[in-house]
């Protein structure tokens, strides 16, 4: 399993409280998730994104990196490596373009039988299966789902929520139907993603938690975990949430 953290607020509601001192802080989950970390983010020159391999609490850069990431959307994860070895290629969020997108879950049967990595693939746009650099089925998923919006969408058009809700939901059904067989576990898929305008996830087969609440504390989050004082509400399972550069919140 792995450990996801993102939110949507005024830049002033710095990310470094969250990630390093609150209560049950990313930083303080990355003990039992010790297999690498990322941090992505947005400035003037685009998408910023910094990862390691060493766990999250014995790396003072993934604190510093805390420090820096100063931007209205902030994306963070602690992988627990249960696909692929230990290295950067392998390390939470993967980005292409604005887009930067992490996963807590496990493709079923994607170790073991090699049918499922090469469906996975087919799946995939060959402009985008020509960019896969590590070896997990998160990277795989990601890659499906910007094909998906693709084809939703067509060339060049902006997404809004209910563009990536429908991305993620036939990714997730996609995922479904190529790999999950009885009597091994479905797949578990929650997918986080974010291009600096929209901010969603889904929820299937590992817990979530969504604090939206801008209107009144200025910070919509989405966590693994409930981190600080919140409060927090559980998503359910199957359930998607996102917020809009707007601040429109949609959970279905």
């Amino acid at each position: 399993m792995c450990r996801l953290f993102a939110q949507h607020a005024d830049p002033l509601h710095l990310p470094h409280e969250p990630l390093c001192v609150a209560h049950n802080a990313l930083r303080v989950q990355s003990h039992r998730h010790r297999h690498g970390w990322g941090i992505g983010w947005y400035d003037a020159s685009g998408v910023q994104l910094r990862r390691g391999v060493m766990p999250a609490h014995a790396d003072e850069a993934f604190a510093a990196a805390a420090r820096e990431a100063r931007s209205e959307i902030v994306l963070a994860h602690v992988r627990d490596a249960s696909v692929g070895e230990v290295v950067e290629e392998n390390t939470h969020p993967f980005s292409h373009g604005r887009w930067l997108f992490a996963h807590n879950g496990t493709v079923s049967r994607f170790r073991r039988a090699p049918a499922v990595r090469r469906a996975l693939e087919a799946e995939i746009d060959p402009r985008y299966r020509a960019l896969l650099a590590g070896d997990t089925d998160s990277e795989r998923c990601f890659f499906l789902f910007l094909t998906l919006l693709d084809a939703h969408l067509g060339a060049g058009a902006a997404p809004d929520l209910e563009d990536v809700r429908r991305a993620l939901s036939a990714t997730v059904e996609t995922v479904a139907r190529l790999a999950d067989r009885r009597p091994a576990r479905p797949s578990s898929l929650n997918l986080l993603v974010t291009n600096g305008e929209v901010l969603a996830v889904c929820r299937r087969g590992r817990t979530l938690h969504v604090a939206p609440h801008i209107a009144t504390s200025g910070v919509f989050a989405i966590a693994s975990e409930p981190i600080g004082a919140g409060p927090w509400r559980e998503v359910p399972e199957g359930g998607f949430v996102g917020i809009d550069p707007d601040h429109r919140v949609l959970e279905a």
